[in-house]
């Protein structure tokens, strides 16, 4: 089966992982503990409207993008 790729597909993609790459880099600044309770609270308050405005992304996939993000931090430390 072949998926034709759009721009608007590939715009998302690439919003995707610039906002990603972003968060990742925010949470090994801003926190040590990624097991702490709230973390995830504090991802939302600090990120969520940046992440929309400046990447461009929807509701639902701002929230996936920093919750994966927290995901990948939590293994890396």
């Amino acid at each position: 089966m072949k998926i034709g790729s759009s721009d608007s597909l590939l715009a998302l993609v690439n919003n995707y992982a610039k906002a990603l790459r972003y968060v990742l880099f925010w949470l090994k600044e801003n926190v040590p503990n990624p097991e702490e309770e709230g973390v995830l609270g504090k991802v939302h308050e600090e990120l969520y409207d940046k992440i929309r405005s400046e990447h461009n992304l929807t509701s639902k996939i701002a929230e996936d993008c920093y919750r994966d993000a927290l995901s990948v931090y939590k293994g890396l430390v």
